[in-house]
């Protein structure tokens, strides 16, 4: 029987390539120089990123130029639709790398610019290469190991360890995305901890020279142009996948990690429907990568979410709730997975 290509296998596996050969250099994976996959694998490519779920009722695109994946968005004048195009262009890049992992070919973005590039009736946000890969870890392309040497996965205090397989295959899942389900279980204390590694986990792909990647591409291999934030039972916390502050060469400090803490009381329920246990993502910088960003993590674990079979609802905050947010310490709040 085939082994499943499971969602937490792929979110565990994702990563970059390049064609320089040295997967400890820039990118983790190698691409095998001027071999494209079959139709049929771009076909399916294609879907996941089709089938991306919208906030807006605008339109998101794709094209072909030179043999590279082009994604962006139609143009609009309203401020609040463009900030949601951005992030479901972001969540796009991110199905683009999930159904590169799980068919067992490479992808990486190529630069359009941190704001992305205007065109005349367009904006574009990225542009992905996909070749076929050499196998990136000892398993072959995809892999169920931890963060490892010289600095282990240090296992946190207050969250379970994630689980890095399981048994919902994620190419099916990735095509059918919702910003909403309402028919599944509550989430308990092992689906948030999964949630939260969704969104931004260590996994044992090459960053900097050593082997303590995350779930989502970032851009140069920043760390910091988003956060993550748990609010529960009117207590805020802060997701921590590090575990010192990311200062300049922060690789060099500090170890991978799975963890959360414990900011403040708060009393908040207004921005967050009623709902009193929410992952709520923020903005470090005002740029569209870091929106792109908040989109790679919405797609993580809207994915993960099929996995564990919970009842959710997703939302982007408008003005008024990101100030309301931002009296409680969490500033520039752009999204949240409501549980």
């Amino acid at each position: 029987m085939k082994e499943i290509v499971s969602i937490e296998k792929v979110l565990n596996s994702r990563c970059s390539c390049d064609f320089d050969g040295d997967p400890k250099k820039n990118h983790w994976g190698t691409f095998i120089k001027d071999t494209h996959p079959p139709r049929k694998i771009l076909e399916a490519v294609l879907r996941g990123c089709r089938r991306t779920p919208q906030f807006s009722n605008r339109k998101t695109l794709f094209w072909f130029e030179e043999k590279q994946l082009f994604l962006g968005f139609e143009k609009t004048d309203d401020p609040f639709d463009t900030r949601l195009l951005h992030i479901e262009s972001g969540m796009q890049h991110e199905a683009v790398y999930l159904a590169c992992t799980a068919l067992g070919v490479g992808t990486c973005i190529r630069n359009l610019g941190i704001n992305g590039t205007d065109y005349e009736h367009q904006i574009g946000t990225a542009r992905h290469q996909i070749f076929e890969n050499e196998p990136n870890y000892r398993e072959g392309r995809l892999t169920t190991e931890p963060p490892g040497p010289p600095k282990p996965f240090t296992k946190g205090g207050n969250l379970p360890a994630p689980r890095r397989n399981g048994e919902v295959e994620c190419l099916p899942a990735l095509e059918r995305l919702s910003l909403l389900y309402t028919k599944g279980a509550d989430a308990d204390e092992t689906d948030i901890s999964q949630l939260l590694w969704a969104a931004k986990g260590r996994t044992p792909h090459y960053i900097k020279s050593h082997a303590w990647g995350l779930t989502i591409p970032t851009w140069g291999g920043g760390q910091n142009y988003t956060s993550v934030y748990l609010l529960k039972k009117n207590k805020l916390f802060r997701y921590i996948n590090w575990t010192t502050p990311f200062i300049p060469n922060w690789w060099m400090l500090g170890r991978p990690i799975h963890d959360i803490k414990s900011l403040r009381k708060v009393n908040m329920s207004s921005p967050l429907d009623g709902t009193n246990t929410a992952i709520i993502l923020t903005r470090n910088e005002e740029t569209n990568r870091a929106l792109w960003e908040v989109g790679y993590m919405l797609e993580n674990m809207l994915l993960q979410t099929k996995s564990l079979g919970v009842s959710y609802r997703t939302k982007v905050f408008g003005k008024d709730e990101i100030g309301k947010l931002e009296r409680i310490g969490i500033s520039e709040a752009v999204a949240t997975l409501l549980l």
